[in-house]
């Protein structure tokens, strides 16, 4: 079963589903109703996906892609954005999670991923048993950081997005150093995405080496694909499933079957494929 972990749907109807004031880039040009998603769906293959709230679009209304989720689950889940270090954060999560169905929580914040401030939710997460993604990343002392309150909350299962912003930071090397550090915690995961696939055809063979080493350090069983689509959409949907499927020549059809839909699944096991 493939699981495409990393899904954006944004409504057409800008008047039941308007745009947060602050919305900027791909979503102001261009829509993804989750009819059109699960077309897309159908078309390349993907059983099942999460649809993630997309950054700077909705802000912190995450009402478009829950209700979306539950108009299709269980082959999809929703995944909201919240501040982790809002006074109110613990309880944003509880309201969204037993109110709008919503079974997974993306953290964004100006504020340190370590400041105490954000340990509430973590603790609310392991009460509603839901899974952390985290956004950020990018710099070896941010990826510290987040190691350090994931740390904290060892019954909690996290995964940074978008390969912890290791394809766009200057320091490969040091990425490559605290991602493997974050892999030792058991609760660790980690989701990459055609942001990540994309570029290591253009890596060197020192970067490629340093890639497959997070691969390995987190293994198949703790890798997770998602497209992000629509924000990535060369060759449409099912040229970011084919990239997924195709990138990294070297990870055996055992170890992609892990990659691309059977690690995610323990991350929501209540996915389940549509009746044929």
């Amino acid at each position: 079963m493939i699981i495409d972990t990393h899904t954006h749907v944004v409504s057409s109807d800008k008047t039941k589903h308007p745009l947060d004031p602050g919305a900027r880039g791909w979503s102001t040009e261009v829509s993804n109703d989750v009819e059109v998603l699960i077309a897309e769906l159908d078309a390349a293959g993907v059983e099942c996906a999460t649809l993630v709230q997309p950054n700077a679009t909705y802000g912190l209304d995450n009402i478009y892609q829950c209700d979306s989720a539950k108009l299709y689950a269980p082959r999809t889940v929703s995944v909201g954005i919240l501040d982790p270090a809002a006074a109110d954060a613990a309880d944003k999560l509880s309201y969204w999670v037993n109110e709008h169905g919503m079974l997974g929580v993306r953290l964004q914040t100006q504020a340190d991923a370590d400041d105490p401030s954000c340990d509430a939710i973590w603790q609310r997460a392991e009460e509603l048993n839901v899974p952390i993604s985290i956004g950020g990343g990018g710099q070896p002392d941010r990826v510290d950081r987040m190691t350090k309150i994931a740390g904290r909350h060892p019954n909690v299962l996290f995964a940074p997005d978008h390969f912890a912003g290791w394809s766009g930071a200057d320091d490969k090397a040091g990425m490559t150093t605290a991602l493997e550090a974050m892999a030792m915690l058991p609760n660790a995961h980690l989701r990459y995405s055609s942001t990540s696939l994309g570029p290591y055809a253009d890596l060197n063979d020192a970067d490629r080496d340093r890639f497959r080493r997070v691969i390995e350090a987190f293994t198949p069983q703790r890798m997770m694909w998602g497209s992000n689509f629509p924000s990535s959409r060369d060759g449409g949907y099912i040229g970011q499933v084919t990239l997924g499927k195709t990138a990294l020549p070297w990870i055996s059809g055992h170890d992609l079957e892990w990659m691309m839909g059977k690690s995610a699944h323990k991350f929501w096991p209540m996915l389940q494929a549509p009746a044929k």
